[in-house]
Parts: structure tokens; sequence; C-alpha cells
């Protein structure tokens, strides 16, 4: 990643269209924080700066704002980067479960190996672009994300039992 984590955030999500320019600008920050700590959680990247912290909390629950609309807009700015990029670019892949535990879990699907799994969650696979001499990360080529069915639960297992033809 490029030393200057604002320039990075503004470069990646500042053409994402996500209805309104004032929404776009947070992103571009909320961007930028995370980038400058990560991992850290959404309060440590605002660094005990209030109004920064419900801004992000708002972007994020606003129903203006889509996951996709954020997506494309890193998709897009990977695009040409992959394509400037001399040599062999190394594509991986990693499917990663996010959980959770409270209320609004219920809605969503399972993620783990019993039906009765206490967190629920969704899928997230992920291919991130790698320069391969100099392993500096291009960016995200694709992301995929959905939750397993509960009353397809146990499907797997059952394939075994059907004709090759099914």
């Amino acid at each position: 990643m490029m030393g200057d984590e604002a320039t990075w955030s503004q470069q990646v999500f500042g053409a994402c269209d996500l209805g309104d320019s004032r929404r776009t600008r947070r992103l571009v920050d909320v961007g930028a924080r995370l980038a400058r700590q990560v991992g850290a959680s959404m309060a440590q990247c605002c660094a005990g700066e209030s109004a920064a912290l419900l801004g992000s909390y708002r972007l994020m629950r606003n129903e203006g704002v889509s996951a996709e609309a954020i997506r494309e807009g890193g998709l897009r700015w990977s695009a040409p980067q992959a394509s400037s990029c001399p040599g062999v670019l190394l594509a991986v892949e990693d499917t990663t479960s996010v959980s959770y535990a409270h209320a609004a879990a219920a809605g969503l699907g399972t993620t783990g190996s019993r039906r009765e799994a206490k967190h629920r969650g969704y899928l997230v696979h992920s291919i991130l672009l790698l320069e391969s001499v100099s392993e500096r990360t291009i960016g995200l080529l694709e992301q995929r994300h959905w939750s397993r069915d509960a009353a397809t639960y146990g499907k797997q297992h059952a394939r075994k039992q059907r004709a090759y033809e099914d």
C-alpha cells in the first residue's frame, strides 16, 4: 500500500457512487482511518474523535449505501492497476466466515458445521491480486458473499446417496 493512506483511500473509494458526495467523502475518510490502523476497531481508528466515529457508523447503517457500490469502486480501481503491472500477477483466493452472536444475526445464515450454531452470519470469498516479484498488493479482483440456507442444511452429506446423473 502507498505510504499516504488518505491518497490511497481517495484513489480507491473516491469514485464510488453512494448517491451523495458527502457519503463518498466519509467513505474515503473511513478507508484512510482503517488503513492507518489495520486490524483496529472503528473506535480505535477514530482515536476519540466522536464526530468521526458517529459519522462512520451512520455511513455503515445508511440504507442508501450498499456494499456493492463500495466494492465496485474498489474493483474499478484495481483493474487498471493490474493491467499496468509487468510480469506475473498472483490471484490469491480465500473464503472467510463473518459471524455474529447478537440479535441482528437472526436474519443471517449458518456459517459453521452445526445447524444449531450460536453464531450466524455469512461467507465472503475474495480474490486479491499481488505482483509476483515485488509482492505488492494490486487490489481486489473479485468478491462474493452469501449465507447458507438453513432449509438445505446437510445437503452436502446427502450427495453421496444421489445418483451421479442427479
